[in-house]
Protein backbone atom coordinates (compact mmCIF):
# COMPACT_ATOMS: atom_id res chain seq x y z
CA UNK A 1 0.00 0.00 0.00
CA UNK A 2 3.11 2.30 -0.04
CA UNK A 3 2.66 3.58 -3.56
CA UNK A 4 -0.26 6.07 -4.16
CA UNK A 5 -1.46 6.92 -7.59
CA UNK A 6 -2.24 9.66 -9.79
CA UNK A 7 0.06 11.83 -7.94
CA UNK A 8 1.73 14.86 -10.44
CA UNK A 9 5.39 14.04 -11.98
CA UNK A 10 7.56 16.57 -10.89
CA UNK A 11 9.31 18.88 -13.29
CA UNK A 12 13.10 17.99 -13.26
CA UNK A 13 15.37 20.91 -13.11
CA UNK A 14 18.07 21.76 -15.64
CA UNK A 15 21.41 22.10 -14.85
CA UNK A 16 21.89 26.36 -16.03
CA UNK A 17 24.74 26.25 -18.25
CA UNK A 18 26.93 29.37 -18.08
CA UNK A 19 29.39 30.29 -20.98
CA UNK A 20 32.52 30.03 -20.21
CA UNK A 21 35.29 32.94 -21.02
CA UNK A 22 37.57 32.08 -23.43
CA UNK A 23 41.04 31.67 -22.28
CA UNK A 24 42.67 33.73 -25.21
CA UNK A 25 43.17 37.55 -25.84
CA UNK A 26 43.38 39.73 -28.78
CA UNK A 27 46.94 40.33 -29.46
CA UNK A 28 47.50 43.95 -30.07
CA UNK A 29 49.91 42.81 -33.48
CA UNK A 30 48.16 40.33 -35.34
CA UNK A 31 44.65 41.13 -34.05
CA UNK A 32 43.77 37.75 -33.82
CA UNK A 33 42.51 35.71 -30.41
CA UNK A 34 45.68 34.21 -29.69
CA UNK A 35 47.36 35.41 -26.68
CA UNK A 36 47.54 33.24 -23.65
CA UNK A 37 48.68 34.46 -19.96
CA UNK A 38 50.36 31.71 -17.77
CA UNK A 39 50.70 32.97 -14.55
CA UNK A 40 53.78 31.52 -12.45
CA UNK A 41 52.82 32.97 -8.63
CA UNK A 42 55.91 31.05 -7.20
CA UNK A 43 58.29 32.93 -10.03
CA UNK A 44 55.50 36.13 -9.06
CA UNK A 45 55.66 36.73 -13.14
CA UNK A 46 53.24 36.23 -15.86
CA UNK A 47 54.54 34.72 -18.85
CA UNK A 48 52.27 36.47 -22.07
CA UNK A 49 52.89 34.73 -25.63
CA UNK A 50 50.91 34.82 -28.88
CA UNK A 51 50.54 31.45 -30.98
CA UNK A 52 50.07 33.66 -33.99
CA UNK A 53 52.39 35.72 -34.43
CA UNK A 54 55.00 34.63 -31.95
CA UNK A 55 54.63 37.68 -29.50
CA UNK A 56 56.51 36.82 -25.86
CA UNK A 57 56.63 39.38 -23.25
CA UNK A 58 57.03 38.81 -19.63
CA UNK A 59 55.28 40.49 -16.52
CA UNK A 60 55.84 40.86 -12.88
CA UNK A 61 52.76 39.55 -11.36
CA UNK A 62 51.16 41.94 -8.17
CA UNK A 63 49.08 39.95 -5.32
CA UNK A 64 46.01 39.22 -6.17
CA UNK A 65 46.27 39.40 -10.05
CA UNK A 66 44.22 37.43 -12.66
CA UNK A 67 44.68 37.00 -15.97
CA UNK A 68 42.35 40.00 -16.91
CA UNK A 69 44.68 41.97 -14.85
CA UNK A 70 48.04 41.04 -16.40
CA UNK A 71 46.64 41.05 -19.99
CA UNK A 72 45.11 44.37 -19.30
CA UNK A 73 48.32 45.93 -17.97
CA UNK A 74 50.07 44.49 -21.14
CA UNK A 75 47.76 45.17 -23.73
CA UNK A 76 48.22 49.24 -22.01
CA UNK A 77 52.10 48.95 -21.97
CA UNK A 78 52.14 47.66 -25.33
CA UNK A 79 49.61 50.28 -26.92
CA UNK A 80 51.78 53.21 -25.29
CA UNK A 81 55.12 51.82 -26.60
CA UNK A 82 53.92 51.70 -29.50
CA UNK A 83 53.35 55.54 -29.20
CA UNK A 84 56.29 56.46 -28.55
CA UNK A 85 55.62 57.69 -24.67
Amino acid sequence: MGDILGRRKRRTTLPVRRRRRSAFFRCPVCQHNSIIVDMHEKEKKALIKCFNCGLVEEMALKSGDTKVDVYTRFFDAYIERAEGG
